[in-house]
């Protein structure tokens, strides 16, 4: 995986300050501070108590959809704690796009297609031109940004460049490095307002969605949600199953959220790649010197990845460390002979013919879902920390990686994520609940950012049915028509989905 080491990206308008919160929000053009948007002056059409809609176009600065003439946005006011209702407020910027044909009967879709740290605001426009919109006939779709991002209320606060460790240092060193610099993120932005931090959480979102739902003037609401939208959509079935119509969840997250064990799910699906390599290079001992059978081609693989690791060596201006194997290991296969090449040479004490410049961090991964948006470092980490108590220290981190390379030492441990590194604040989680309301998923079989595994685990976790999709995308179904028709069939009389659905090619 590669480093991140990006500061937030800055917003395309400036805002005004909320003094209360210390926050940067975008102005929405208009904004009255009772009524969130004002009405345009051609006319904006309140569809529920305390929400006046205007064209996003128009009323958001710096909207990312040239030519939208049908998103619709407003500003909703809820409260930042809801064990304190009557206490501070933050607000929360809402979209809409109106169906072309309303039924009064038909419940809204929001949709929250990815995250955390992106924005979500444009997903009703987005849902217009994928393989639900269909539903779009009769159904208002109805987006948000989550507390926390975006154009609602939320910390701006960046992260620090620092130093890079030497390129030959070890991988302990390049850890604790990335650790380090996530722990001193964690604590600076966090104490810009702590109490505004810790209310960042899936739980939270969904309260606010059921606000929105409120709001909107409608006893009950659907979801679709993908990647990280995913949690927010467990959780509000949780807590809200009575005003949950249907809820479809694809690529989803699992039900308890421990980073050391979301990382090592997250490395089962190269151990099919590596295994497939492995086959090929026992077959061609003759050629590469790995060795005649797989166990033997295995173990050498592991072996010069683990001198890597201790010892990394440059050349070429690129860092040959454990990571460089893996990156060999997983390349295609038209690119095995090069692949094997290569890391003959290396074995040998020679350098690659071809030398990709191996990365040395991790992405945070779920932030898939709207590519365009400027991302929100604190808010990722709020959402995925705050309810996880654990996978705090780099003794817990490392540990756990490093048990996981003894295990398996070509494809274990290639995953570390220091997002949680010394996260100063802790929230309560909602637990999974079996509700009554109709829930179904979908899991992409040999997908790596949400593992097929975290759908099984939620499916037992929360009652749900659960469609396989036969491919390796991320949170792609409406992009599949066998597949997207299937939701589009829940949605509109519940029917569920089971057994298996095409996909795209992996």
């Amino acid at each position: 995986m590669t480093r991140h080491r990006s500061a937030e990206q800055p917003r395309r308008a400036v805002i005004a300050r909320r003094p209360a919160l210390a926050v940067s929000a975008v102005v929405l053009a208009g904004l009255q501070a009772s009524t969130g948007l004002a009405a345009a002056q051609n006319g904006g059409q309140p569809a529920g108590p305390g929400l006046d809609w205007q064209l996003c176009s128009t009323a958001a600065a710096g909207w990312p959809l040239a030519n939208d003439t049908r998103s619709e946005c407003a500003e909703l006011t809820v409260p930042m704690d809801y064990a304190k209702p009557g206490g501070r407020k933050i607000t929360i910027a809402v979209s809409r796009v109106r169906a072309a044909e309303p039924r009064t009967s038909a419940a809204p879709v929001v949709s929250i297609l990815g995250g955390p740290g992106f924005y979500n605001i444009t997903n009703p426009a987005t849902m217009t031109r994928r393989g639900l919109a269909t539903l779009n006939t009769d159904r208002d779709f109805i987006g948000l940004d989550l507390r926390g991002s975006g154009y609602s209320d939320h910390i701006a606060c960046t992260e620090k460049p620092t130093a890079e460790p030497a390129p030959t240092a070890p991988e302990k060193s390049i850890k604790k490095a990335d650790f380090d610099q996530q722990a001193e993120f964690n604590k600076r932005c966090a104490a810009v307002d702590p109490e505004f931090v810790r209310q960042i959480t899936p739980e939270n979102a969904a309260r606010d969605i059921d606000r929105l739902r409120a709001a909107l003037g409608t006893e009950k609401i659907s979801f679709y949600g993908s990647s990280f939208g995913t949690a927010v959509g467990l959780a509000y079935r949780s807590l809200f199953d009575r005003r949950t119509e249907r809820m479809w969840l694809d690529s989803v997250m699992p039900p308890k959220r421990h980073w050391p064990t979301m990382d090592g799910e997250s490395e089962v699906i190269a151990k099919p790649v590596a295994a497939a390599f492995v086959t090929w290079l026992a077959r061609r001992d003759g050629d590469y010197r790995w060795g005649a059978d797989e166990a033997t081609v295995h173990r050498r693989l592991g072996a010069l990845r683990g001198e890597l690791e201790r010892k990394p060596r440059t050349t070429g201006g690129a860092r040959l460390a454990g990571d460089w194997v893996i990156d060999q290991v997983m390349r295609p296969e038209e690119e095995w002979d090069a692949a094997a090449k290569n890391l003959a040479a290396v074995r040998d004490g020679g350098h690659p013919a071809t030398s990709r410049a191996a990365t040395t961090a991790a992405v945070r991964p779920f932030g898939l879902g709207n590519p365009r948006s400027p991302f929100n470092n604190l808010q990722y980490n709020a959402m995925l920390c705050n309810t996880a108590s654990a996978s705090r220290s780099f003794g817990e981190l490392w540990g756990a990686r490093e048990a996981r390379r003894k295990a398996d030492p070509l494809t274990g441990g290639t995953q570390f994520s220091p997002w949680c590194a010394k996260w100063p604040l802790t929230a309560p989680p909602a637990e999974p609940t079996h509700g009554t309301s109709a829930l179904q998923l979908s899991g992409h079989l040999y997908e790596g950012v949400t593992p097929y595994a975290w759908a099984e685990q939620a499916r037992d976790a929360h009652g749900a049915t659960l469609l396989t999709v036969l491919d390796d995308g991320h949170a792609s179904l409406p992009d599949t028509p066998d597949c997207a028709e299937k939701a589009v069939t829940f949605f509109r009389t519940g029917g569920k989905a089971e057994g298996t659905c095409g996909g795209r090619n992996p």
